[in-house]
């Protein structure tokens, strides 16, 4: 044997030897399998199976019960007082969007006419008034306060020029006063002139020092005036200008004042047409108010129209139960009237303010229904009952609840199969539904979590469905005889 082996070559025998491990491998490979098959079918019950644990979407449902709204309405008028002269509509008929439902009888044209007069009447007095504001002041009016500025100035110019001179003459006058008053006394010292000669000479002096203190004063009072009537009329001048904040004014007024007239315009066309009452939208309606022959005013309800296309749930929801419900959320609603039909829709509106009974508080709740089935007639008032779809988490790690033991407060655990063997692990939890909970540490994606049926029959009913209702997709296994293969 040895020799033969020696005759073959290299590779040959490295062929040899792995065709040999190969066979030995899978000896063993189903020999173990075997084994751990046995042991995990011995150590776990029959009413067991195994669940995957994935990464999913926590929701809840929230029931809310209420009834049927059409979501658009209107109540219309006539917008005039007057006389009803024609009703074209009755209850539940349908209207088209711009349909004639009803006209006043045309007796008031003549009035319309006179308010149309007035009203172009303000109109003229506004433009007026706009004209005046931005062109207060007249050329003549504004050349006027010109000529007075350049006559302030001149006046200026004079008391400035005068008066330097005016001082200059009296302080030569005081000079020659001072120098007679000086030779009158050199000659009363020479007996030449008596003292009463001496006496009149100094008084001449004393008045020419005063005239000149006089002269002084005019002069720069004279300065002063002119200054200030400067100032005066330079401000005069000034203030002729346009006032933005006036003018803003007037042309708000001319803006109303158009309108007005615009309005009565509008108004007498109608008056001339009996004031019709004009459908707004596509719609039926709901409720006629008066009749052929009444007397309505301006806001008198001629008719409301609904649109029934547009749908909504008028719902309540419990106190305990609104903090889970957000706008947007999708919802089904049924009907009470129509047992098999389903309606699709969303959460438009959530009140902030409770309704109490007898102790019990809710919340009113708006659903938005976003698909009617043709031939379905809903009418307004029907009983219904959405059941809202919550979101408590998203794209967490799920298990069954029914896989977690222990205290759910204090020490949850879930028992983990690791290479057939159970383990059990402690575990942190999140938020839960009915039939899933999230699990915040203590396992990974992939792990595969033992799940306990209340009895045998129940284990082998199929895994767990996926969704959104905490299920696990494709997660859930099942073995006969509640068995695990060896090695899970």
């Amino acid at each position: 044997m040895l020799k033969k082996l020696r005759m073959l070559k290299v590779w040959q025998v490295v062929v040899l030897l792995l065709v040999v491990s190969g066979i030995v491998g899978a000896f063993y490979g189903v020999y173990g399998r075997s084994t751990g098959s046995s042991t995990s079918s011995s150590s776990l019950a029959a009413n067991t199976k195994l669940v995957q644990v994935q990464y999913g979407n926590l929701t809840s449902s929230v029931s809310a019960s209420g009834s049927l709204v059409y979501a658009t309405s209107e109540k219309l008028t006539f917008d005039s007082a007057g006389t009803v002269e024609a009703i074209y509509v009755e209850k539940d008929s349908s209207v088209k969007k711009g349909d004639v439902l009803a006209r006043l009888d045309s007796t008031s044209v003549e009035s319309q006419e006179e308010a149309v007069a007035r009203a172009r009447i303000a109109v003229r007095d506004a433009e007026d008034a706009l004209e005046n504001a931005q062109n207060p002041y007249t050329e003549l009016e504004i050349a006027a306060a010109n000529a007075t500025v350049e006559q302030a100035q001149q006046q200026l110019l004079d008391a400035q020029t005068r008066g330097p001179l005016k001082i200059a003459d009296a302080e030569y006058a005081v000079s020659l006063a001072s120098q007679n008053y000086n030779n009158a006394l050199v000659s009363y010292m020479n007996s030449s002139i008596s003292s009463e000669q001496l006496e009149n000479v100094r008084r001449k002096l004393e008045a020419a020092k005063l005239d000149l203190e006089s002269v002084k004063q005019n002069a720069n009072k004279a300065v002063l005036d002119a200054q200030g009537n400067l100032v005066k009329a330079e401000d005069a001048l000034a203030s002729m200008t346009v006032d933005p904040l006036e003018v803003a004014l007037k042309q708000s007024n001319l803006n109303s004042a158009k309108a007005n007239l615009d309005n009565a315009l509008e108004q007498l066309e109608s008056a001339k047409e009996g004031y019709p009452v004009v459908a707004p939208f596509d719609g039926v309606v709901a409720e006629v108010g008066v009749a052929p022959g009444d007397e309505v005013n301006a806001n008198t309800v001629v008719l409301k129209l609904v649109d029934p296309s547009v749908i909504e749930v008028s719902a309540t929801v419990d106190e305990v139960d609104v903090s889970q419900v957000q706008q947007g959320q999708e919802a089904i609603v049924t009907l009470d009237a129509i047992s098999d039909l389903e309606l699709s829709g969303n959460v438009s509106s959530i009140s902030s303010f409770a309704n109490s009974q007898s102790g019990v508080v809710s919340y009113s709740v708006t659903i938005t229904v976003t698909n009617i089935p043709s031939g379905v007639q809903l009418r307004e008032g029907m009983s219904s009952t959405a059941t809202i779809t919550a979101q408590l988490a998203t794209n967490v790690l799920l298990v069954p609840t029914k896989a977690i033991s222990g205290s759910s407060s204090t020490n949850p655990t879930v028992t983990v199969m690791v290479n057939g063997v159970p383990e059990v692990r402690s575990v942190k939890l999140g938020a839960s539904n009915d039939t899933s909970t999230e699990v915040v540490s203590g396992l990974n994606a992939g792990d595969m979590v033992v799940v306990t049926s209340s009895t045998s029959s129940s284990s082998s009913s199929g895994s767990p469905s996926s969704g959104t209702q905490g299920g696990f997709p494709g997660g859930g296994m099942e073995f006969p005889g509640g068995g695990f293969p060896g090695g899970m």
